[in-house]
């Protein structure tokens, strides 16, 4: 096992792997059985679905979008379960102490894999077409395309543990957990969740946090993230920012881009961005989704050093 092996199986399997493309809508029972199965594989209908019902996914898939492909090749970090970043997320105004620690997932946890997986270029122009409405390729890509975020997840934890090695995925274990409504328990705070990919991949080396809160990796901020926990060591990643922002050139063009009136100089309102976010979604549940944050930024696919220039 090293990081060549990771990153040759997570590029074949981005490349082939039917996850990574939108399939047609189910019609035979075979297809139907199938499309159940995928709805609840690595606990897919539990973190990312709005609906109980995994039939809900079998709609509005017109011909021009089936087929269509979500992302490209994941990038890496590997960071150390040790690094004392993790034990500063459990800090209050950081995450705060419901955040899990990587020994939390894997007891003895020696090492913490963070990926970035980018979006295609697809997907991301067709969100900077309509400066309100996001496009139905956005939409697909982080709803339909979570299958295969957590697919690659479940490919690096499954090698690791053929490897002889334990691994976790925590986003689909069922320790995990992420709250997006008030509802009234305070132990678990809104808009949080015990393990937060992108405070992760900012410890891990992956890249660091924009002015609106999304996170920047080397390949920019269009797509999503997924990490593995395992006991496996492997020699830790040398990070080359020491800020949370040291990959955000500051231009504040997310700030004007935002459809939901959610950024001010203060910063971000997540109350207004998700009230945005649910007032587009009302005709296309459960495909939810904006993203005119990140699609058509300076930043979309690359970036930035603390003078603003492109470190990619």
């Amino acid at each position: 096992m090293d990081k060549a092996y990771i990153n040759k199986i997570t590029a074949d399997f981005t490349e082939n792997s039917p996850t990574n493309y939108l399939s047609p809508i189910a019609k035979t029972e075979e297809e139907l059985e199938r499309l159940k199965h995928d709805f609840y594989a690595n606990n897919f209908g539990r973190t990312n679905a709005s609906s109980s019902d995994w039939a809900i996914l079998n709609k509005d898939k017109p011909d021009e979008y089936v087929g269509m492909r979500f992302y490209n090749a994941p990038i890496f970090a590997y960071g150390d379960a040790a690094d004392e970043g993790f034990k500063k997320l459990k800090e209050p105004g950081v995450v705060g102490p419901h955040h899990f620690l990587p020994e939390n997932w894997v007891p003895g946890a020696k090492t913490v894999i963070s990926m970035f997986v980018p979006f295609t270029e697809r997907v991301i122009k067709s969100n900077t077409v309509d400066p309100v409405t996001p496009s139905w390729e956005w939409r697909y890509a982080r709803i339909d395309g979570q299958q295969h975020l957590l697919a690659l997840g479940a490919l690096i934890r499954d090698a690791l543990i053929e490897a002889g090695y334990n691994a976790v995925m925590p986003y689909s274990d069922e320790a995990f957990w992420a709250k997006v409504h008030d509802d009234g328990d305070n132990t678990r705070p809104v808009y949080s969740s015990n393990w937060s990919e992108r405070h992760v991949g900012y410890v891990t080396g992956l890249g660091t946090f924009g002015l609106m809160t999304n996170f920047i990796s080397k390949a920019g901020n269009c797509g999503r993230l997924n990490s593995v926990v395992t006991d496996w060591q492997v020699t830790p990643d040398v990070k080359d920012y020491e800020g949370i922002f040291d990959y955000c050139s500051g231009c504040k063009a997310c700030y004007r881009a935002c459809p939901g009136d959610a950024f001010s100089d203060e910063g971000k309102s997540i109350d207004k961005c998700q009230q945005f976010i649910r007032q587009m979604s009302l005709s296309s549940l459960p495909r939810v989704g904006c993203g005119k944050c990140m699609s058509g930024m300076p930043c979309q696919t690359r970036s930035f050093s603390k003078t603003g220039n492109s470190s990619s």
